[in-house]
């Protein structure tokens, strides 16, 4: 079964909820985004809130890499969850819930950290390589195998970041991220994004921080397949872009860290079938982690989300999703 974008899009002309069920929604209801390296280095190491300290310049650091010079580190975390509504289609929660399986590989570089009196300034380079993996099989339905979506996702990214010394964190970069089917071996999406972030973390008591993160973005993508005879249609018909603010608490108890958060995030598209959409994209998430090792932590994840639209086609991007699962993650830093 071949379900390439001249496919997806001919469902979209036809029917709104063929559409919810396609590699595009896949996509379009992803929260793709550069990383923050300082809401990440407190969110994954930290075990207690004195880990957050402030340098010789004044300018705090929750980075859990070196001071200065050149350090690294790399990652590999695998998950399985169960997902209800796992494409973001419209209608009820549970459309064709499923357990997927995701399994990643991380790499990121610091490139020295450059003072600059009550603030440094750290650039820093990565990527990632992602398989996700759909297990759900029902001949009832529009797709009667999710599996012939699956697909890799490879991303890589430049990012600067500036640190203050009040603890606010500042940064500014550019991703390019692509989608390849697995069946198909072949490429669906690609984007590029440029961004720019703000984060501060601090105290809220001896066991807890809250992390404030905020980003603006503009997505620059293509969808390979085009279909041809709807001219509505456009390869750059999911260019939009997004305002997204989080809250988090990070709460330490015994070598468990407990993390609730929530994030809002409003988008504009403006291209093709999309012109004048705005989606408003609501998230309530808990994470439990427990670190086995220094490098080695096993994860409880669940999240919520919801997403509501305006435009001439709201009704095909408004979803209801819920998800639950676990995972592994190893982490080495050098």
């Amino acid at each position: 079964m071949k379900l390439n974008y001249t496919c997806i899009l001919a469902l979209l002309a036809s029917t709104s909820w063929s559409f919810g069920q396609s590699a595009a929604g896949r996509i379009d209801a992803t929260d793709r985004a550069l990383p923050s390296p300082a809401k990440e280095a407190v969110q994954g190491g930290t075990s207690s809130v004195s880990n957050v300290s402030a340098s010789d310049t004044g300018a705090q650091r929750p980075l859990l890499l070196k001071k200065s010079g050149f350090s690294a580190q790399v990652g590999f975390d695998s998950k399985i969850s169960y997902k209800q509504n796992p494409l973001g289609a419209p209608g009820v929660l549970d459309q064709q819930a499923d357990a997927v399986w995701e399994n990643r590989f991380t790499g990121m570089a610091k490139l020295g950290v450059y003072d600059m009196d009550s603030s440094v300034v750290t650039p820093f380079i990565g990527g990632s390589w992602a398989m996700t993996d759909f297990t759900y099989k029902n001949e009832n339905d529009v797709i009667q195998d999710l599996s012939t979506l699956n697909f890799n996702t490879t991303t890589a990214y430049l990012l600067f970041l500036m640190q203050h010394e009040s603890g606010w964190a500042f940064r500014a970069g550019v991703m390019y991220a692509n989608d390849i089917s697995t069946e198909e071996d072949t490429e669906e999406y690609s984007e590029f994004y440029p961004s720019i972030g703000i984060t501060k973390a601090y105290t809220l008591n001896n066991n807890a921080l809250g992390v404030l993160d905020a980003s603006f973005g503009s997505h620059y993508g293509t969808i390979t397949d085009v279909d041809g005879a709807a001219t509505s249609h456009t390869s750059d018909e999911l260019d939009h872009i997004d305002l997204t603010a989080s809250y988090s608490i990070i709460y330490s108890m015994d070598n468990f860290t407990i993390q609730p958060s929530y994030s809002i995030s409003y988008r504009k598209y403006d291209n093709g079938y999309n012109f004048d959409r705005k989606d408003t994209l609501h998230s309530l998430g808990l994470l439990i982690d427990y670190p086995i090792s220094e490098s080695f932590d096993l994860m409880f994840f669940t999240d919520y989300a919801k997403r509501t639209s305006s435009g001439s086609h709201a009704t095909l991007y408004e979803f209801e999703k819920f998800d639950i699962g676990s995972g592994l993650g190893l982490t080495a830093r050098f």
